[in-house]
Formats: structure tokens, sequence, C-alpha cells
């Protein structure tokens, strides 16, 4: 299978969450996506598509003042319409590792629900 478009998707995220672009981010993203992590306290978190993209296009729009840091780990097929990814990258003072969900619906690849983890860079 061809991963070409998979890393197109993946660049837009890797592109959004280093600019805090809710317009690529939005390209990234399937409309019913879900967003969870482990926050502080160990309890989860759970945004819905809309409120994390807002949440990224909400971040100043200075440029970075942080070194870019993107990686796809892996990238694996679970079916014909279905992938999941394994990607790194900064975004401020944190490395985050995050998997990704991918669904190909109405000819398009999107992301359908990403893990995160994350840990701060000195």
């Amino acid at each position: 299978m061809n991963t070409e478009d998979i890393k197109e998707i993946i660049q837009f995220y890797f592109d959004g969450s280093y600019e805090g672009s809710s317009e690529k981010m939005d390209k990234a993203f399937h409309q019913a996506a879900h967003i969870y992590g482990c926050a502080a306290d160990g309890s989860l978190t759970d945004w819905p598509r809309d409120a994390f993209v807002s949440r990224v296009g909400a971040r100043p729009a200075d440029a970075p003042s942080y070194p870019r840091e993107d990686e796809i780990l892996s990238i694996d097929f679970t079916g014909e319409n279905t992938a999941v990814a394994k990607v790194k990258l900064r975004v401020g003072n944190t490395r985050f590792t995050d998997v990704l969900c991918l669904m190909r619906l109405e000819s398009k690849w999107g992301i359908i629900a990403k893990m995160l983890s994350g840990v701060p860079v000195e």
C-alpha cells in the first residue's frame, strides 16, 4: 500500500503543530477525530477535534523560537482504509510521541484519533 497520502496528512499535522496553524490542522484531522492524553494528575484528557484545532490556532503567531523536531517513526496499514502512525515532534518545551490512527473516508485520508505523550525538553 502507498504511504505517500498518509505522509502528506502527517506533514500537515507537523506543520500545523510547529506553526500553530489551525488551517493546517484542519486538513490533517477528520471531522469526528478525538485527541487523547493523560493529564499530570493521571486523569484522561479528551479533546474533540474542533477544540484541539482551536487550541493549536490560539498559540501566539510569532515564529517559534525552538528547533523543529519532526519524525515519522512508523506507518502500519491495518486494513485497506486504516493505518496507524507513530510520530515524534516538538512543540515549545515539550517533546511528544504521538500515535495517530488514520482512516480513508470518501477517498480521503485523515487522522481520526490521536494519543499523545509528552516529556519536557531541557
